[in-house]
C-alpha cells in the first residue's frame, strides 16, 4: 500500500496486469476514484486496500486521484480541450473500467466538493453509447465520521443519475479504523465489508461485461 505520510500517496496509476492474467479472457478492470485536494489523503487507505483485494482476485485496477487530477469546476460552455489532459484521461479510464469503487471524505455530512466535481465532469460521457457509466456495477465507500451514511446516501444517488449500478454492500469507514502509523486498515469488520463489496463488484463486472449496449438498447426502448 502506498504511504501517505509521503509527498504524494498517489500518482494516477495505469492498469497493471494481475499476475497469471495473460491468458484467456481479459481481466476485469476495475476503476478507483478518491482522494482529496491535499497529497496526504487518509480517505485513500480503505480505497487502495479495497483496490488490492480486487488485484487478489485477478482483477487490474486504476486509480484516480482528487489531487493528481487537479481539475477546475465544471465549466458547461467549456470544450474537453479547455480543461486538463487528466480529464480526457479520466473519461477513458470510466469507459475502459468493467467496474468502479467511489471513495469519498466525509464533509458535513456529504460528499467532498472535490468529489463531486469529478463525478461532474464525467458529463463528457453523455453523448457515448451507452452513455455516461453505462449500466456498470460501482462500489460506494465513505471516509469519516457518524455522518458518513450522507456519503453513501449522495453517492447512490450520483450513480443512479450516472446510468451506473450501485452494488449492495456500500462500505463506511470510521476515522478511527486506519492505523496511522502503519498506514493501514486496522478492523477486521471493515476489512470483512470490502471482501463483500469487492466480491459484489467483480461478479457484477464479469456477468455485465460486454452487455451494456443491450442494456442501453432496452433503456431506450421503454
Amino acid at each position: 500500500m502506498t504511504d501517505t505520510s509521503g509527498s504524494n500517496p498517489a500518482k494516477l496509476i495505469p492498469l497493471r496486469p494481475a499476475a497469471g492474467s495473460r491468458s484467456g479472457p481479459a481481466p476485469i478492470r476495475i476503476l478507483g476514484i478518491g482522494g482529496t485536494t491535499s497529497a496526504k489523503s487518509w480517505s485513500l487507505v480503505p480505497l487502495q486496500e479495497a483496490l488490492r483485494k480486487a488485484e487478489v482476485l485477478g482483477c487490474e485496477t486504476s486509480l484516480a486521484t482528487v489531487y493528481d487530477l487537479n481539475l477546475p469546476l465544471l465549466h458547461t460552455e467549456w470544450r474537453l480541450e479547455d480543461y486538463p489532459p487528466t480529464l480526457a484521461w479520466l473519461l477513458d479510464e470510466v469507459r475502459r473500467a468493467d467496474g468502479i469503487i467511489i471513495c469519498s471524505p466525509t464533509y458535513h455530512g456529504t460528499v467532498s466538493g472535490a468529489i463531486k466535481n469529478v463525478l461532474d465532469l464525467l458529463i463528457f460521457l453523455g453523448n457515448d453509447n451507452p452513455p455516461y457509466l453505462a449500466g456498470k456495477p460501482v462500489g460506494q465507500m465513505a471516509y469519516g465520521g457518524m455522518t458518513a451514511m450522507g456519503v453513501l446516501h449522495t453517492l447512490t444517488n450520483c450513480v443512479r443519475g450516472l446510468k451506473g449500478i450501485s452494488v449492495p454492500t456500500h462500505v463506511a469507514v470510521p476515522e478511527d479504523t486506519i492505523d496511522r502509523v502503519r498506514v493501514r486498515l486496522n478492523s477486521g469488520k471493515i476489512d470483512h465489508r470490502l471482501d463483500l463489496m469487492i466480491a459484489e463488484l467483480v461478479s457484477f463486472a464479469g456477468q455485465l461485461r460486454g452487455r451494456t449496449g443491450s442494456i442501453a438498447e432496452i433503456a431506450s426502448e421503454g
